[in-house]
């Protein structure tokens, strides 16, 4: 038993489960079940506490590449939502939080496995990203009100729940009105724009006095609180507004202050790291996208303009490199972190024109961000930490999550082969418990939408 807490694996104990909690942890064999007790045999296996995912979009969005995609699926969000948790569960990752996604439909699932009605990891979801609009807006994707179509409108409005551009310009008493308003809507987190939606120009959304709001009256309400910034000083204000995590800090327009990175840590602020979009195989596509670019901007001329210098720092991917100094730094500083994928659908399988990898997609796209952060510079034991214990704190549920110990809530994973051993091992699912039942992980996702590859597609 690996518990998550850090400690020393514990070999040839039994855990034994009441309703949907862990009742005792006893030495093995020292009581044989009763009749009519689910028995799992985990000899010569691993377990550990479930998996949590800090940072998912388990709806499908829009912005103005996909306008197909949201069309087919507008009325789809709850199947597509049930689908996601599904398939994370498949994978061994117990609960997922929701940063940013259609907030009725997110909402509707999340109670329908709450109470027991359908399975999937337990979801945490925050709606809108507070300061900005739906995907077809300016904020989000550098979109004139004026280009849209009634249809994005409207799509923008769902998304904002009343909650976008116009609360930039509240008084903080208006401000404080309109926070209680959305939580009373039943969001269990808050995420709001530090800065907007990019890096270039990467603009201040909010000033200290209205975030001070933003983050004390989720308080009052016992809501966690964070942030999407992408420039140091849009950052520091956040973090010395209270937040509680940070959505991929590494994602910065430049590498990060060393008196920031202090402060992080100082103040316990929790790190979601998006481990998986600068390690494993990802990293060594850039890598090699990288040398090419290299060698097409050898050969041209000197550039004459700013403007010219940013195009030939994105040909490179250069904030790629920029993300992964940040998170090693924050790693190897103490911050304490946990994964938060930014998992996404995207397009529709049926209209991607290439194959999606792995590191986005639901589930596996948190085994990769896991192992990514041993490549990172975490033991293997530390990035199991942060993926159960951390993640449980980030979701708010620290008091019942993430460890494997008496009272908690039985989320589990068994794997085949040690992860300290390996971190790879994560991989090895054998079998799943969550809310104290075991999951028939075969029939994972029930009711596919995205899934697999559609009959008569090239490429899913």
């Amino acid at each position: 038993m690996i518990d998550g807490t850090g400690a020393p694996p514990r070999p040839g104990v039994t855990v034994r489960i009441e309703g949907e909690r862990i009742r005792s942890i006893v030495p093995a064999g020292v009581r044989k079940p009763a009749k009519g007790v689910t028995f799992i045999d985990g000899q010569g296996r691993y377990l550990l506490p479930g998996f949590v995912d800090s940072n998912v979009h388990g709806t499908v969005y829009g912005q103005p590449a996909r306008r197909d995609t949201s069309l087919k699926y507008a009325d789809s969000n709850a199947e597509l939502m049930l689908e996601f948790a599904q398939r994370a569960l498949k994978y061994g990752v117990t609960t997922i939080r929701d940063s940013y996604g259609v907030l009725p439909p997110t909402l509707a699932v999340r109670d329908r496995i709450e109470r027991g009605e359908v399975v999937g990891a337990r979801i945490k979801a925050a709606g809108n990203i507070l300061g900005w609009s739906g995907p077809f807006s300016l904020t989000f994707s550098l979109t004139r009100d004026a280009d849209l179509s009634l249809f994005q409108e409207r799509w923008n409005d769902l998304l904002a729940q009343g909650m976008g551009e116009e609360i930039m310009d509240m008084t903080p008493d208006e401000l404080r009105v309109a926070m209680d308003a959305y939580l009373d809507k039943g969001v269990d987190f808050i995420k709001y724009g530090g800065t907007s939606h990019f890096m270039r120009p990467s603009l201040i959304g909010f000033s200290p006095r209205q975030q001070a709001v933003i983050v004390g009256e989720a308080h009052k309400r016992g809501k966690r609180v964070e942030t999407h910034a992408t420039s140091s000083e849009g950052l520091r204000l956040a973090v010395e507004a209270g937040i509680d995590l940070i959505q991929h800090p590494e994602l910065m327009s430049r590498d990060l202050p060393d008196d920031l990175i202090r402060l992080i840590v100082d103040k316990g602020t929790l790190c979601g790291i998006r481990a998986n979009y600068i390690t494993g195989a990802y990293r060594q596509r850039h890598i090699s996208q990288r040398a090419e670019a290299q060698a097409r901007i050898d050969r041209m001329p000197p550039a004459l303009t700013s403007a010219e210098k940013w195009r030939r720092l994105d040909m490179l991917a250069d904030n790629e490199d920029v993300q992964r100094r940040n998170a090693e730094r924050l790693i190897r500083a103490g911050c304490r972190v946990t994964p938060a994928t930014d998992s996404y659908y995207g397009d529709a399988p049926e209209f991607r024109r290439a194959h999606k990898t792995d590191e986005a997609e639901p589930g596996i796209g948190t085994i990769r961000a896991i192992e990514g952060l041993v490549e990172l510079g975490m033991t293997p034991m530390q990035a199991i930490v942060s993926a159960t214990r951390n993640g449980g704190i980030a979701a708010g549920m620290g008091e019942d999550l993430g460890t494997v110990e008496p009272g908690k809530i039985a989320d589990l994973v068994l794997v085949s082969a040690n992860p300290l051993a390996d971190i790879r091992n994560i991989e090895k699912v054998e079998a799943v418990i969550a809310r104290g039942k075991p999951v028939d992980l075969g029939r994972l996702p029930e009711h596919p939408l995205f899934y697999g590859k559609p009959e008569g597609v090239a490429g899913s």
